[in-house]
């Protein structure tokens, strides 16, 4: 059995549900450029990802006499190559009539661009997405770059270059393949009708601002994105540019909205297979950050500094984007219990901030 790899990625840290917690449709998972039904008019497509988290699923809602395509992939080769050969074997024969984005992360958005520009073909994201895909693909100036160092100095990483060359962005812009021109904004509340059939957006924020999941209450369908995942703890990361000063607070809020849906909806989440159990999820995932919570007060009897809590909640040696990464969710969490109360935050005289037991 492959080794879950335990280190916070972008898309999150393992962690499983019991087996018998969830319902696992039982269907294998397709091969990279193949085509699996999972309900009337909605096809499963997995697009291979070079890193630890070795795939991503795509969703291909029929509509018209096309497809809707539910995120696109990283832009590598083997992704494009999967690509081209969706295009030989089934899109010359049902196009793409449209590509939603649920959120701006590089698997999720990034052939975007270059899909567009093949199939000529509407691309629509929430516009918190499309702003920080424009972000994230212009450069910072070393100014910037400064500012958001400092950041990670204040909060106890005492050589921040390391962290200052990962906010450098070339990580994201090697793998997206440009900004797509966005058609359509949808927002939480809105509907649309593809294939005959309805689908809401429902705007979850926390993992990623601008969200989107997409809902067929008729159908019993929800597409996750990466905001409930069955065994992968979403990353939920504070940094002094996102815009959300509370994101742990945003992800539990969406979970509960999530979990409110009919128990028996069919979970299509971006990574992992396609599952029943998305109150019994919901649950396990606020559970899992309950536990880093207590963890988090019961260390803070003495002061620590973000950098300094980063052993408490993963226990083990971090660098680089990960690095990045640990301290963005050690962070959320921090300053969520400093907005709740159980931990009070402190500066020094130089800046550097610590968080206390209130």
């Amino acid at each position: 059995m492959k080794q879950l790899d335990t280190r916070p990625t972008l898309d999150g840290t393992a962690f499983a549900s019991a087996t018998e917690r969830l319902g696992y449709l039982g269907l294998p998972p397709p091969e990279p450029g193949e085509l699996t039904p999972v309900a009337p008019g909605v096809h499963w497509l997995r697009m291979p990802l070079p890193m630890e988290l070795d795939h991503i699923n795509l969703w291909l809602l029929e509509h018209e006499d096309g497809f809707v395509l539910v995120d696109t992939g990283l832009a590598c080769e083997p992704a494009r190559t999967a690509w081209e050969h969706l295009e030989r074997e089934l899109l010359g024969r049902r196009p793409l009539k449209l590509i939603l984005l649920t959120h701006l992360h590089p698997d999720h958005a990034g052939l975007a661009a270059w899909l567009q520009s093949r199939h000529g073909v509407p691309v629509w994201a929430s516009r918190l997405t499309d702003r920080q895909i424009g972000m994230l693909l212009t450069p910072l100036d070393e100014r910037e770059i400064a500012e958001r160092t400092r950041f990670f100095h204040h909060h106890g990483v005492a050589d921040a270059n390391e962290i200052g060359n990962v906010l450098r962005g070339d990580r994201y812009r090697s793998v997206v393949s440009g900004r797509p021109s966005i058609a359509h904004w949808p927002a939480g509340g809105d509907e649309v009708r593809w294939g005959g059939r309805s689908w809401a957006f429902i705007e979850t924020a926390g993992h990623a601002a601008g969200h989107l999941c997409l809902y067929s209450r008729e159908m019993g369908i929800l597409v996750s994105g990466d905001q409930v995942l069955p065994t992968i703890s979403p990353n939920v990361s504070l940094n002094s540019w996102s815009g959300d000063p509370n994101p742990l607070a945003s992800f539990l809020d969406s979970l509960e909205r999530l979990a409110r849906l009919d128990p028996d909806t069919l979970v299509l989440p971006s990574h992992g297979r396609p599952f029943r159990g998305l109150g019994e999820r919901a649950a396990d995932l606020r559970a899992h950050h309950e536990q880093q919570l207590a963890r988090l007060i019961d260390a803070c009897a003495t002061p620590l500094t973000a950098y300094e809590t980063l052993g408490v909640l993963f226990r083990r040696s971090l660098r680089g984007f990960h690095q990045y990464l640990a301290l963005g969710e050690a962070l959320a969490h921090l300053e969520y219990l400093a907005a709740a109360g159980p931990l009070v935050r402190i500066t020094d005289a130089q800046g550097i901030i610590r968080f206390r037991r209130a």
